[in-house]
C-alpha cells in the first residue's frame, strides 16, 4: 500500500463526517509536521472536501494552524454555504412549481445527499441543481424552467433534442450567468454507459425526506448506494468525496437492505461497479461492509485490486479521463465484456452536445452527426497525441 505525504494522509483523516477518538489524535500528530498548507487546501477543494476539513480543522486542529489559513477556510466554507443555501432555494422553488403542475420529481446529489450522508447540507461543495423526471414530462418540464428564468444550455434544434432525449441522460438549464445550473435528468446513465436502471423504476421507489423544512423525493437508500457506485465508476472514482459520500451514506442507514442492491445489481449488470464501490469504502473508511456481499459481489477479488489502484493515484490522477482509457477502465468495471464494447462503440459514433456545437446541419441532414462525430474526435485525439508527444520528446530525448 503506498505511503502518503502528511497533506495526503491529512485529507484522509478528515473524509468522513465525525471523528471517532482515534481520528482525532490522528489529525493533531499530522498537524504538527511542517504543513504544505496551499496544497492542503487545493487538494481538498480539487477532491470536494473543503467544507469537511474546515468542520474538522476549526474543531480539533485550530490552535495548531496559523489564524491566516483558518481565515481562507473560513471564507471558503461561509462562501459555500450561501452557494449552497442559494442553490436550495433554487431547488425548492422549481419542485414546488412542477409539483404544483403535476411534474414527479426525485432531487438527488447535493445539499440533500449532504444532508443524508454528513447531517449538513452545507458540508458537500456547491454544485448544480440535480432534478430527475420522467421522460415523457420533459417539455413541460422545459417550459416551466423557463417562466422562472432558466434558457437550455445549449439551445437545440428538435432532431438534436429528440437525439439527444434519446441516447443521454441530462441537460443544463442556466441563469444568472451560469450563477444557477439545473441539470434536468430524465435517466440515470447516458447509453453510451451500461446501466440498466431506468428513471421511472428509481421514482417509483422513491422515499420522501425533509429538505429546510420541505417534504421532497428521493433515491431510496437500496437505489441511492447503487447510484452512487455507478456514477462514481463512470468518472473513475476520481475524486475522493464520491467515496466519502457513498461510505457515510451507509453509515447513515444501518438498516439498509444487502440483498435488495446485489440483486439490482445484478439486475442493472452493475454488480462490478457495486464491488468496486464498497470495495473503495472498505480502503478508505472504516465503516463496515458485510463479508459475505463483499464476496457475493467480488469472488475473485478483480474490484478489491482495482480499489487498491484506485488508492495509490487518488492523489496523482485529476480531470476527466481520455476515451481509450475510459474504455479500457469499462472492460474491467462493466460486467459483460460486450457491454463495455457496446459503450465504446456508442461513444464513437452517437452526436453528443459539443458534435452539435461544433457544426449547425439542417434538420434534413441531422443523419450526417454519426458520420461527422468520428472524424471530430479523431482530429481532437491526434491533436492530444501530438501535443502529448511534443511534450514528452525532450525528456526521451535525454534518456
Amino acid at each position: 500500500m503506498k505511503s502518503f505525504d502528511p497533506e495526503n494522509k491529512l485529507i484522509l483523516c478528515i473524509a468522513r463526517r465525525d471523528l471517532e477518538a482515534d481520528r482525532r489524535v490522528e489529525l493533531l500528530s499530522l498537524l504538527r509536521h511542517d504543513l504544505n498548507l496551499n496544497y492542503l487546501f487545493t487538494t481538498a477543494q480539487a477532491h470536494g472536501l473543503l467544507p469537511l476539513l474546515h468542520k474538522h480543522l476549526s474543531t480539533f486542529g485550530a490552535e495548531l494552524l496559523p489564524t491566516h489559513f483558518l481565515s481562507r477556510l473560513k471564507q471558503a466554507s461561509v462562501a459555500n454555504s450561501q452557494n449552497v443555501l442559494h442553490l436550495l432555494g433554487k431547488q425548492l422553488r422549481i419542485c414546488k412549481l412542477f409539483k404544483e403542475h403535476d411534474i414527479p420529481v426525485a432531487l438527488f446529489k447535493g445539499a440533500l445527499l449532504a444532508q443524508m450522508a454528513y447531517g449538513e447540507v452545507s458540508l458537500r461543495q456547491a454544485g448544480d441543481i440535480d432534478i430527475l423526471i420522467h421522460r415523457h414530462n420533459f417539455a413541460r418540464a422545459k417550459t416551466l424552467l423557463e417562466s422562472l428564468g432558466f434558457q437550455m444550455y445549449p439551445t437545440l434544434t428538435p432532431p438534436q433534442l429528440e437525439s439527444h432525449l434519446n441516447f443521454h441522460c441530462e441537460i443544463q438549464f442556466m441563469r444568472d450567468d451560469w450563477f444557477t445550473v439545473v441539470d434536468l435528468h430524465w435517466d440515470l446513465a447516458p447509453r453510451s454507459f451500461v446501466f440498466r436502471v431506468s428513471a421511472d423504476e428509481v421514482m417509483s421507489r422513491s422515499q420522501t425526506v425533509s429538505l429546510a423544512g420541505t417534504q421532497v423525493e428521493t433515491f431510496s437508500t437500496e437505489d441511492l448506494v447503487l447510484y452512487e457506485s455507478m456514477h462514481g465508476a463512470k468518472h473513475l472514482w476520481r475524486r475522493l468525496e464520491w467515496i466519502t459520500a457513498l461510505a457515510e451514506s451507509l453509515r447513515a442507514t444501518p438498516e439498509i437492505s444487502w440483498h435488495t442492491i446485489v440483486e439490482r445489481a445484478g439486475n442493472a449488470r452493475a454488480t462490478r461497479m457495486l464491488a468496486l464501490g464498497l470495495r473503495l469504502v472498505q480502503l478508505f473508511s472504516d465503516v463496515t461492509i458485510p463479508s459475505h456481499i463483499t464476496t457475493a459481489v467480488d469472488s475473485d477479488g478483480s474490484m478489491q485490486r482495482m480499489a487498491t489502484e484506485i488508492r495509490e493515484q487518488i492523489f496523482t490522477t485529476y480531470g476527466p479521463a481520455d476515451s481509450s482509457e475510459t474504455n479500457l477502465y469499462n472492460l474491467r468495471i462493466m460486467d459483460r465484456k460486450r457491454d463495455a464494447l457496446t459503450s465504446g462503440l456508442r461513444a464513437i459514433f452517437i452526436p453528443t452536445l459539443p458534435d452539435w456545437q461544433a457544426l449547425a446541419l439542417p434538420a434534413s441532414l441531422h443523419s450526417l452527426y454519426y458520420a461527422f462525430r468520428p472524424l471530430r474526435l479523431s482530429k481532437v485525439y491526434s491533436t492530444s497525441l501530438l501535443q502529448r508527444a511534443i511534450r514528452l520528446g525532450p525528456n526521451k530525448h535525454n534518456a
